[in-house]
Order: structure tokens, then sequence, then C-alpha cells
């Protein structure tokens, strides 16, 4: 069995190739140009890719997963069963058409394709459950099924810093942007309550009451599901370390037994979520 995933996926390199997790990547454009990037993306590539994302000149786009990158990686799989695993749906209308096409044409290749119902970080830490899940020889069914239940107990939160960014790529007006801007307000925002959806959560001053808030909604999580564990990813684009740092500890001081990975976000994340942004997915575990 092998895992197919795409490039909105915030795991290194290492991580991925270690799963034996194959990747279909978002094309992307500047100023309706293609430009060149990986999974494989060093960070300081990922680092003037962000320095062109803050020149207000510029305008980084991504598209649709192509059909025929798609046939590519599934054809390399031939003779597997394969799981076809993406971030919601909502985030790519284009792609979802294009992977259920693939499937539905090409019936010689064992394809399933699973919808995440996340974005980014939270959509990470379900390819990392599923893709040891797979490494593990577990049956299609049963990956099928954990990764079902896991993806019922996954919340995503993030913070934003440039909301300028976000006033320029179309996501709030700009009063909005002023606004926050002149009064320092970092917005918080999750995709959890409408799978696909990234909604306003509240506001903080700074990234300590952010953190404060984020290991609140963990906590309350965990005593909802009568949970002792759980599974966490952080994605982080730009010099955020410290304020990342931070949120890790505040989630591994809660006292339950988790499991956090940190990663440098990779590129198909930057065009969408702005340069100055952090975010973390976690999985509550019950079982």
């Amino acid at each position: 069995m092998k895992l197919v995933v795409d490039s909105a996926v915030q795991l290194s390199p290492e991580t991925l190739d270690r799963l034996d997790v194959r990747v279909a990547e978002y094309p992307m454009y500047l100023n309706g140009d293609p430009y060149p990037v990986s999974i494989r993306m060093s960070r300081a590539e990922k680092d003037t890719l962000r320095l062109l994302l803050k020149d207000k000149h510029n305008r980084v786009t991504t598209s649709g997963l192509r059909e025929e990158d798609l046939v590519a990686l599934y054809e390399a799989c031939t003779g597997d069963r394969i799981l076809s695993l993406h971030q919601s749906e909502r985030a790519s209308t284009v792609s979802a058409a294009a992977i259920r096409k693939v499937v539905a044409e090409r019936k010689d290749l064992d394809v399933t394709y699973l919808d995440a119902h996340h974005l980014t970080a939270a959509y990470s830490v379900l390819v990392l459950d599923t893709a040891r899940n797979v490494a593990a020889g577990l049956p299609a069914d049963e990956v099928i099924a954990r990764f079902e239940r896991a993806r019922a107990k996954t919340r995503h939160l993030g913070v934003v810093y440039d909301l300028f960014y976000l006033h320029r790529t179309g996501r709030i007006g700009l009063a909005r942007a002023l606004l926050g801007s002149a009064m320092k307000i970092l917005a918080i925002l999750g995709s959890s309550e409408e799978p696909g959806v990234l909604k306003s959560i509240g506001k903080v001053k700074n990234h300590v009451q952010a953190n404060q808030r984020f290991a609140s909604i963990v906590r309350e999580d965990m005593e909802r599901w009568k949970a002792r564990k759980l599974e966490a990813v952080i994605s982080v684009i730009g010099p955020h370390d410290e304020e990342v740092e931070h949120l890790r500890a505040s989630i591994a001081d809660l006292g339950y037994d988790a499991s956090i990975t940190v990663t440098y976000s990779n590129h198909s994340n930057m065009p969408h979520a702005g340069p100055d942004f952090y975010d973390v997915g976690y999985i509550v575990r019950d079982e």
C-alpha cells in the first residue's frame, strides 16, 4: 500500500521519505509566470519566496493539482493499493475534481481518495498519522478507519501577523487591516468548526496570549474526549521560532502524553497564509 499526498503537507522531506510518502506538487506562479517550487526546497529558498510575498508589487498564486502529475504518481505505484490523502477539497475544488476524474477514468489503478477536511498543520498531522499506519503494515480498511476516527478529533489553530497581506489577497478589507495593524492586533484563526474554511476565532495582543488561548483549547478538547494523548504538528513561516517554541512548550506543559513535530512551512501554504504565520494541528487520542 502506498500513500500519496499534496504539497500543502507541512512535514520535512526527510520525514516524508522515511515514511515512503509520495507528494503531488501544487504549481506556483509569480506575476503569472511559473515559479520553481518543490517539497524539497531549502529554508533559504523558502525565505526567498517569503520576500517575494512581502513585496506588494508581486502576485504569487497557486493552481490546482494537475491530472498528469497525479497519474504519474499513481502509475509509479502500479500493483499497490493507493491511498490519495489531500487537504480539504473546499481549499481546492479544482484539485478534488482532478483527483476524482483520474480515479474514475483509471480503473486499472487501485486508488482511494481521502478528504482530510482540514488545512495545513491539521492536514499534516493526519498525513503523519496515516503514513505511520501504512508503514506499520496495517490492512487498508483499518488504515482508513483509523484515519476517519482521527479526522473527527483533529483541530487546527493559527496566528496571522501580516494583515496587509491578507488584504492584498482579498481575504480581509482595508479598514480591518489598518485598524488591526495600528492596534498591533494578532488575528487567531481556526478551520475546524467548518471543514476547510479558515475563520477568525479571536484577537490578541501578542503570541503569549495566543499560545495561552491555544493551550486552553487543547485542554478543553482533551477533557471533552477524556483523552491523555495527543499528536501535534506545528508549522511556521518567517522569523517566529521563539513564538513556536513557546507554543510547543505551552502544549507540553499541560502534562499530557504529547508528540509534537515542529517544521518550517512548505511553499504551498505561503501564498494563502502570508509571509508571517504559524499554526498547529493536533489529534486528540482517546484510544
